[in-house]
């Protein structure tokens, strides 16, 4: 009795079922979700959600009430039926047209495509904040070698085209009471998209480090940057201009601005939605001599702290080269850091 029972249902939930016809003679069972952009989607119970070009549909059948919106722009509710022509067509309704003609098909009392695709483009042109705060413990080799505190400001506005970036970091450290590490950086970034893949930026990097024995350098720069991949797992881009180097040195005084060239490459390569890689290279020749030149790197492990990823670990090397120091300065000055850092908007 209960096994005529199960059988029962079972005919009965597929024959409420929505049906789905290709032209191969296949028949797929479930419930339609919509159809946009000439695909209809199906979900299934054992495939999941399939989507189907409206070229390989011979039919539909539904006893549900959807909303239908033609390529005209007309739109009409009501109980898919097929034609025998081929067509579709409305119950109670003489009118019939081809699924060619359907520019978006929802069930009826859901949102309207349209309007949200208007609202997820309203959305992505809403410019948003988000900050993160780190704590390092840092170490440096090269002008010192020894262990130190830092922290870091990262701050970004932005929305699908266009980003600010800005950040403040400093670090300090001492050795039986004297001062081996003292830099404070800062720095701004504009892009503005003007392609998917192009854009145009504007930055300035800002830095005083007293061990360098530099009280001021300075590096602008004007140029284009090319996303070559942007998704879930990789992010890679590169990016060209024309810069302006300045620099003056603390002791002396004395002080040098010439023209140069900015060229930079930033990767990012996720693992497992648990682990990532960051690296961001930064080549500044100088125009009228290429062996004079500046060299920035930052590369890290991120590590998630918690399922939320608001709390990270981070673990890197960063650095720069200066092929023309001080008197009595060394060329790398090479950082190793552990930083803890918090995400907020």
């Amino acid at each position: 009795m209960k096994r005529l029972l199960a059988l029962s249902l079972a005919l009965h939930l597929n024959l409420m079922a929505d049906r789905v016809t290709t032209t191969d003679g296949s028949v797929l069972v479930g419930q339609i979700l919509g159809m946009q952009d000439g695909n209809l989607t199906i979900e299934t119970e054992f495939a999941g959600k399939l989507r189907i070009a409206h070229s390989r549909i011979a039919a539909i059948s539904s006893e549900d009430t959807f909303s239908i919106r033609l390529e005209d722009n007309r739109t009409f509710n009501g109980v898919i039926v097929s034609r025998a022509n081929g067509t579709l067509g409305l119950e109670e309704r003489e009118m019939s047209f081809a699924l060619n003609e359907i520019g978006q098909l929802w069930p009826e009392g859901e949102d309207d495509p349209l309007i949200l695709s208007a609202q997820k483009t309203a959305q992505e042109l809403l410019m948003k904040w988000k900050h993160s705060l780190g704590f390092d413990l840092a170490g440096s080799s090269g002008n010192a070698e020894d262990f130190g505190l830092g922290i870091r400001l990262d701050s970004t506005l932005a929305n699908k085209m266009r980003e600010y970036d800005f950040y403040l970091s400093y670090n300090n450290s001492s050795k039986k009471d004297v001062t081996t590490v003292d830099e404070t950086k800062f720095g701004a970034e504009y892009d503005s998209r003007f392609f998917e893949e192009l854009a145009w930026y504007a930055k300035t990097d800002l830095e005083n480090d007293r061990l360098e024995d530099v009280d001021l350098r300075a590096t602008t720069a004007l140029g284009l940057k090319y996303s070559w991949l942007d998704n879930q797992t990789y992010k890679i881009s590169v990016r060209a201009g024309a810069a302006s180097r300045f620099e003056k040195l603390r002791s002396s005084g004395d002080d040098f601005s010439e023209p140069a060239l900015d060229l930079g490459l930033e990767y990012r390569h996720r693992f497992r939605d648990t682990l990532a890689w960051e690296s961001d290279l930064t080549y500044v020749p100088s125009i009228s001599k290429f062996s004079d030149f500046l060299l920035s790197k930052d590369s890290a492990l991120v590590i998630p702290l918690d399922k939320a990823m608001d709390w990270n670990l981070r673990s890197g090397l960063s650095g720069t080269y200066n092929s023309t120091p001080a008197e009595d300065k060394e060329e790398l000055d090479l950082k190793y850091y552990l930083r803890l850092v918090y995400r907020f908007e």
